[in-house]
């Protein structure tokens, strides 16, 4: 495989496989491209060192320093088809993992990143969108949600966008959200609606992280959530911030565990 298009296309595709990372490291070498191949052999080997040992803590402090020299010195340039919505600390072994963006720039240019690295995070920071043309706000989120880019996210982060439960439901009607793992939607306004349509979509089966902190739930969202049929891989609820009586905090450390925070 001679293409890096080619590459940069399974790379995306799998995100979670560092073989073809460091196959496509080689193959920058070969082409000149020393840098960008040393930073992305650093960064899988970081991620894969865990503090452990003192080699272990040895070597991750070398690892360490080296990439910082090599964003020092090109991390601008790597990161140039993202600037403003990415920074060096968006990187993760070796790609753009992460960006924050308006719901409507998203849209307008996920597409294009899709190609160029495995991206899988997203923050966005509005949904309220000025629109010149009407001299008016426009709200975004049903455009977002019913758009297929969702599905390639592992974590959404929507806190403090002002969301409902009228939002929520138009992200239930999503066909594909399987790849999703965490999802934030802390200091929004779904209340109990929005809890039980989350704890109603089926999409959210993989899910591994729900906060819901400072949502106006009530008891009835509560109970809602703990008896989720979908929500069974739940590793962290987090639900502070919300009108729950004791009762049905019991019910959901009954259902969460040490999962509920």
């Amino acid at each position: 495989m001679s293409d890096e298009s080619a590459f940069l296309r399974l790379i995306c595709e799998q995100p979670d496989d560092d073989t073809v990372r460091l196959v496509y490291a080689d193959w920058l070498e070969e082409h000149g491209q020393t840098a960008r191949a040393a930073y992305i052999r650093g960064e899988v080997e970081l991620a894969n060192t865990p503090p452990g040992t003192d080699a272990d803590e040895r070597r991750r402090a070398v690892l360490f320093a080296r990439r910082a020299e090599l964003l020092k010195a090109h991390g601008a340039q790597w990161l140039e088809s993202f600037i403003p919505f990415a920074r060096k600390e968006s990187f993760a072994r070796g790609f753009v993992q992460t960006v924050e963006v308006p719901a409507n720039l998203f849209l307008q240019h996920a597409e294009r990143w899709f190609a160029l690295t495995p991206l899988t995070r997203v923050k966005f920071t509005t949904c309220r969108i000025w629109d010149q043309v009407s001299g008016a706000y426009s709200w975004w989120t049903e455009p977002l949600f019913k758009s297929p880019l969702l599905s390639r996210l592992e974590r959404i982060d929507m806190e403090g966008l002002e969301l409902t439960a009228r939002d929520l439901k138009l992200l239930g009607e999503h066909p594909d959200l399987s790849r999703l793992r965490e999802l934030f939607l802390a200091d929004n306004e779904i209340g109990s609606e929005g809890a039980v349509v989350l704890a109603n979509m089926p999409q959210l089966r993989a899910l591994e992280s729900l906060d819901v902190r400072g949502n106006r739930i009530t008891d009835r969202g509560a109970r809602a959530l703990a008896q989720s049929e979908h929500l069974g891989k739940l590793k962290e609820l987090r639900i502070t911030k919300n009108s729950i009586r004791d009762r049905n905090w019991a019910v959901l450390e009954e259902r969460f565990g040490n999962a509920l925070s």
